[in-house]
């Protein structure tokens, strides 16, 4: 079962497949510069976690952008999007699984 978040009531995370269907989104990649360096997936904007609150004001969002983030295994990437919600990004999801997980095969 998803974890729900109240903040627009979509789940904290999507599928990679899931993901797929919305070319529109901003895809961030919140693993280290060196991790995106390795591999990632095309478009996807690095803002590695550690980064982020100073980072907050620099966003390559809106509110209103539906937003997908991604890390190796997923535990970043939950927190990289459940902070961002607290703030108004609403729209934020967590690609599950991670980059170790789908990464090499899909990207």
């Amino acid at each position: 079962m998803p974890i729900m978040c109240t903040a627009g009531h979509l789940p904290i995370e999507i599928s990679f497949k899931d993901h797929l269907a919305n070319t529109k989104a901003i895809v961030i990649d919140c693993r280290t510069a060196a991790e995106y360096e390795l591999g990632h997936i095309k478009n996807a904007i690095n803002v590695p976690l550690q980064h982020l609150s100073i980072r907050i004001d620099n966003l390559p969002c809106t509110y209103d952008d539906a937003i997908f983030v991604y890390c190796r295994t997923g535990n970043r990437s939950d927190t990289f999007a459940t902070y961002i919600r607290s703030i108004g990004f609403t729209k934020c999801q967590s690609i599950a699984g991670g980059f170790e997980l789908w990464g090499e095969s899909e990207c």
